[in-house]
């Protein structure tokens, strides 16, 4: 919390700002953020809040952006050494494994983009930057011959569509009443890269 008398950075101060506005994201959503909100997480008033973002859609942007490029970097570092169906059976577990916070981050953003021009942008850009890691995965499958596939970005955003999918199901409600959707995934992502079934999928905890 930002404290009277307290002395930040500006840095320290706009990060403090972005980190309440996630906070909220996580149970209002980011469409539905307002300054005073973010003000009264932190004990200011909504003028400060105003000073490092003069508007509450530059707030928006800035703090989607922080979340879907962080997701985006802990991708790339934890999977670019992985063999690629190592690092791409990672990546789908982490994406189905994604806490509703950090889905409901994707889905505000996703709803409020249309009437937020830069928001729509920065959701672009981050998405194209997540089918970037994909793609990047299956390239390297294809070429030492572990996926067979025909091209790396059309299966990467087949897999994605896929995934996204899923994870607006399972964020609206705890079950799923349409059975196991992991196995509907698992099944799909092996199909995509031509590997026989079962043969990327975790195996069942014991």
């Amino acid at each position: 919390m930002l404290k009277k008398g307290t002395r930040r950075s500006p840095e320290e101060r706009r990060q403090e700002i972005i980190d309440a506005a996630l906070s909220l994201a996580d149970t209002v959503g980011l469409d539905r953020i307002t300054s005073r909100d973010v003000a009264n997480v932190l004990g200011v008033t909504s003028g400060l809040i105003h000073h490092y973002f003069p508007t509450v859609d530059d707030l928006v942007v800035a703090a989607f952006a922080q979340a879907a490029a962080r997701q985006n970097d802990l991708h790339r570092q934890a999977l670019h050494e992985l063999p690629p169906a190592e690092a791409l059976t990672a990546l789908v577990g982490r994406a189905l494994a994604m806490g509703r916070g950090a889905a409901r981050v994707w889905m505000s953003a996703w709803v409020a983009a249309p009437r937020r021009p830069e928001l729509a942008a920065e959701v672009d850009r981050r998405m194209l930057d997540g089918l970037d890691v994909l793609a990047e995965i299956l390239r390297r499958g294809r070429a030492d011959g572990a996926f067979q596939l025909a091209d790396p970005v059309v299966s990467a955003l087949r897999i994605l569509v896929l995934v996204d999918g899923v994870l607006v199901q399972m964020s609206m409600r705890a079950d799923t009443p349409y059975g196991d959707v992991h196995t509907l995934v698992w099944d799909s992502v092996e199909r995509e890269v031509g590997m026989p079934g079962g043969s990327l999928r975790p195996a069942p905890a014991s």
